[in-house]
């Protein structure tokens, strides 16, 4: 287990990401092992909808997390992967 695992408020989602969510629960925060940064991510209709589409779960919810649209790392590493059904799945 590797930082950010264990903090207050993070969500393993296993393939090393973990997500913190956002206060309103319209978007999160996510992080993996192998880049230091956290990238955002907010839900249609949201003005600042970074394209995603939450599908099922939600913050409250995290055991049927699914949402439509795949999660690239914006630093250049490489990571991508979907969210389903609460846990995260390389591409």
């Amino acid at each position: 287990m590797s930082w950010p695992v264990g903090e207050p408020d993070v969500v393993d989602l296993g393939g090393g990401v973990c997500i913190r969510w956002d206060a309103d629960g319209r978007g999160f925060a996510w992080h993996h092992a192998t880049c230091r940064a956290w990238a955002t991510l907010r839900f249609r209709p949201d003005p600042l909808s970074t394209g995603h589409e939450l599908v099922n779960g939600g913050s409250d919810d995290v055991a049927d997390l699914t949402i439509r649209g795949s999660l690239l790392c914006p630093m250049g590493c490489g990571k991508h992967g979907v969210i389903e059904a609460g846990r995260w799945r390389d591409c």
